[in-house]
């Protein structure tokens, strides 16, 4: 096990499932199709212990999928996120919070938001003061994205 981020198993890793046989060509193959949050401590493809921000990747040429840790897909992948993953913490710390923009986009992309929601959400993301309808609305829809978020490992009661 690893202390830190070791970019040359990664990027082998990667390569390995990827068409492209360079770095640069193989990481634009990757999208981020899921994040999951972990009960236990997992293992990046890099070799990092522990991680539980977990993010899944699909290569859009081979198909092949993957799961690496939040900080390998910032840092060497370029997806943000640790945006999303911050986004998902304030509304499961407090549902009525809004929701940030790339928390928004990432779960319009996954088609877990209607546009009706999509358009709701970014209409009201900065506002404080919420009818209580809105409010509702707001809380309603936090609750759809935290059941979606997947999570991995006991969950207790």
């Amino acid at each position: 096990m690893s202390e830190g981020y070791n970019f040359k198993q990664l990027s082998q890793k990667i390569l390995a499932l990827s068409d492209a046989s360079d770095w640069e060509t193989a990481r634009k193959e990757w999208v981020l199709v899921d994040i999951i949050e972990a009960d236990e401590p997992e293992t990046c493809l890099c070799g990092h212990y522990p991680i539980i921000k977990i993010c899944e990747i699909h290569n859009r040429v081979t198909g092949h999928s993957a799961e690496v840790g939040n900080v390998c897909v910032k840092r060497f992948l370029g997806f943000r996120s640790d945006l999303i993953f911050a986004g998902v913490k304030r509304v499961r710390k407090d549902p009525e919070k809004g929701l940030n923009a790339d928390c928004i986009a990432f779960f319009r992309q996954k088609n877990l938001l209607s546009d009706w929601e999509y358009g709701f959400l970014q209409d009201t993301m900065r506002k404080r003061n919420l009818s209580a309808k809105q409010m509702a609305t707001r809380v309603k829809i936090n609750q759809k994205i935290l059941a979606a978020v997947s999570r991995r490992g006991l969950q207790g009661p």
